[in-house]
């Protein structure tokens, strides 16, 4: 497999995420300006719940793609479209289920959360196109295989920035020549999602023409392997929901619609963030799934290990600029509502992106060696003990929000430097500290980060745009050269060094 096409999947992934950043980070303060805190929160709020519905389709989606990608590169074309088929009928069984509860969920909607009188059509309205949405997603999620076997996540990455791009078009024409209304978010999001599964479908067929579906392809057997396989991804949903998806309808139901309304713009930053930064692991996860379906265990480790050093220096950076300048962050983006308060529950939120942003990688080994049970009671002892510990502060403290962010972020830590790396290198055959070299460099170099980083923000004080954009600028190179002094190695720095020869060769050429 090319490097050459692993840098392009990282490369489309990242601008893609950055695109839709750049909605959010443009559109959120508008929106809440627009339609207030109140309704923003149930924007959210709506695509928890479909989370909670994820737990009935993780089981036959997540493994699908693990096991057509193992047999097309085992030369195996009959299994892969076996198992190709079987997917997909199943999905869409699974949508046609969901399409179900989703009806006996808007038509009880203001018993099951607490939604103002004057909002709840727009709200109910909201869940409705948010709703089907994520059907149609489900029932479409098999033609994203074909992409990800090929490790063409670029192809579908510009599909998500040109469908990024016409949300964007559909938001502002309804914003500016209509009334403000909260459900122009879900009617934008059920746009983009059409015109995304609208094209992997063309894509499936292009990429990877092989891959067929037919009946003939069913196979039972198969259905019982993608269910069992991945049972516990299902597990871990329902584990994850109780760890971090449940903290806007807890402060909604206990603390009101206001409360939850300030969490979800806290929120909001933090989360933007914390899918950038999955940008690089995820343009490895098909990657490495083809090097071990090859068996070179050898190289897999090597690259593996090369992966983790990637992933900790360039999400190190912007979570560390973003906790240092987090409160002049607020300030400028949503001045109506910024405040301490606002500042320290994203800080809360980001303490276990600390602690993850070096481990990241190791996740998806789970996956890829078919090893998820336990991980899975990992993440299940996480939630239930996050929800009794809210619970009991909540009623016996007058933390109230922070008690909701804060906790479920602890909890992750201990999760992510204890279990995580320990499962991981036994999964694999290792010893159980083989990744704690990486991880204490990691965290070291996160330390240095954001120490110095506080002496930039001291001396270049972000009171504008302009200025907290130099800031970052700063950051930025500051970090890249810190992570190449500090985290790689002599062979790495080696390898760069060649890389940035033959670049500036060619930049002298033109």
């Amino acid at each position: 497999m090319k490097k050459k096409q692993l840098l392009l999947n990282i490369g489309a992934n990242f601008f893609q995420v950055l695109v839709t950043l750049i909605v959010s980070f443009f559109l959120t303060p508008y929106i809440v300006n627009n339609i207030g805190e109140d309704a923003y929160s149930f924007v959210p709020i709506s695509s928890n719940f479909t989370s909670y519905f994820a737990i009935l389709t993780i089981a036959m989606t997540s493994m699908s793609a693990r096991f057509v990608t193992l047999r097309i590169h085992d030369n195996d074309m009959e299994g892969a479209n076996d198992y190709y088929s079987t997917a997909f009928f199943s999905n869409f069984l699974i949508a046609t289920l969901c399409s179900v509860i989703s009806i006996f969920v808007i038509v009880f909607l203001n018993r099951i959360i607490n939604i103002p009188a004057a909002i709840f059509m727009d709200i109910r309205l909201l869940f409705i196109l948010i709703f089907f949405t994520f059907v149609m997603n489900i029932a479409t999620n098999s033609f994203y295989i074909a992409a990800f076997s090929m490790n063409r996540l670029d192809i579908t990455s510009i599909i998500s920035i040109s469908a990024t791009l016409a949300r964007i078009v559909i938001i502002i024409v309804l914003f500016k020549f209509f009334p403000a209304k909260v459900y122009y978010i879900g009617l934008s999001i059920f746009a983009m999602n059409f015109i995304i599964d609208f094209l992997n479908i063309i894509t499936a067929k292009r990429v990877m023409p092989s891959l067929k579906i037919t009946i003939k392809n069913i196979k039972i057997k198969l259905v019982k392997e993608l269910f069992f396989s991945g049972i516990w991804n299902s597990f871990s949903q329902l584990s994850n929901i109780l760890l971090t998806g449940l903290d806007l309808v807890i402060a909604n139901i206990l603390l009101g619609a206001q409360a939850a309304g300030i969490l979800a713009v806290a929120k909001t930053a933090p989360m933007a963030l914390q899918t950038l930064t999955n940008v690089i692991p995820n343009a490895f996860n098909p990657y490495l799934t083809i090097l071990y379906a090859k068996g070179n265990r050898d190289n897999f480790i090597n690259e593996l290990l090369y992966t983790l050093k990637f992933t900790t220096i360039i999400t190190g950076i912007p979570i560390a600029g973003f906790i240092v300048l987090s409160a002049q962050f607020f300030r400028l983006w949503v001045p109506t509502v910024a405040s301490y308060e606002l500042t320290l529950l994203a800080i809360l939120t980001m303490v276990s992106m600390i602690a993850s942003f070096c481990i990241m990688p190791l996740f998806y080994t789970f996956t890829i060696t078919n090893k998820l049970k336990w991980p899975a009671f990992a993440i299940f002892f996480a939630g239930t003990s996050n929800i009794l510990l809210v619970m009991v502060l909540l009623k016996y403290t007058s933390l109230g929000l922070y008690a909701i962010a804060g906790v479920s972020s602890v909890l992750e830590v201990f999760r992510c430097l204890i279990f995580a790396p320990i499962y991981a290198a036994i999964s694999l055959g290792e010893r159980k500290s083989f990744f704690y070299d990486s991880i204490v460099k990691s965290l070291i170099y996160m330390a240095g980060l954001l120490f110095v980083y506080y002496g930039v923000s001291q001396v270049f004080h972000a009171n504008s745009w302009s200025i907290l954009l130099a800031d970052s600028v700063i950051m930025a190179v500051v970090g890249l050269l810190v992570g190449y002094l500090f985290v790689l190695d002599s062979n790495e720095k080696a390898k760069i060094k060649v890389l940035l020869i033959k670049f500036l060769s060619k930049l002298k050429l033109r």
